[in-house]
């Protein structure tokens, strides 16, 4: 089976689809001469198909308005004083779901669980420090930090390897 297809829509669009096992996600390139409404209509339609892919989490803000946060926007979620926090960029929120609910939401691809209370977004992790015995630290790209629970470490390395 043949995994690259060219295809011409309606002598409109050329599309060319191309299988590259060395990138971790999908990449999408639109080469035209010039911006158009068909390019306007090309990323809309590529974002509400990433959009439907990925469910949206639900959280509040601290002045309790809900907030539909996309899965690539979280850096982590974790679980303390019997609250679930939702960290991203922009600020932490809270979600009154379970974290065993969340991470059945979550892509499995770019999300792990470290701990029995925090699960985090390999997208947004800058590095890991495994010069301490018997564990490792996370550094994401914000600076924060967290560290991966010694029985977690095991399943981490693992994933890690087979992300490369």
């Amino acid at each position: 089976m043949d995994m690259n297809a060219d295809k011409k829509l309606n002598n409109m669009i050329d599309v060319r689809m191309e299988i590259n096992p060395s990138l971790k996600v999908p990449q999408v390139v639109v080469y035209a001469d010039q911006w158009s409404d068909i390019m306007d209509k090309i990323v809309h339609a590529i974002e509400d198909c990433v959009e439907k892919e990925y469910s949206k989490i639900t959280v509040f803000s601290s002045d309790g308005t809900m907030v539909l946060l996309n899965q690539w926007e979280i850096i982590r979620v974790f679980s303390q004083n019997r609250k679930l926090t939702v960290c991203t960029k922009e600020g932490t929120y809270e979600s009154r779901q379970t974290l065993n609910k969340i991470e059945e939401l979550l892509d499995t691809g770019s999300f792990v669980r470290i701990s029995r209370f925090e699960i985090i977004n390999l997208r947004n992790v800058k590095g890991f420090d495994l010069s301490f015995s018997g564990t490792i630290k996370v550094i994401f790209d914000d600076g924060t930090e967290t560290w991966v629970a010694r029985r977690y470490v095991k399943a981490i390395q693992q994933k890690l390897r087979s992300e490369n």
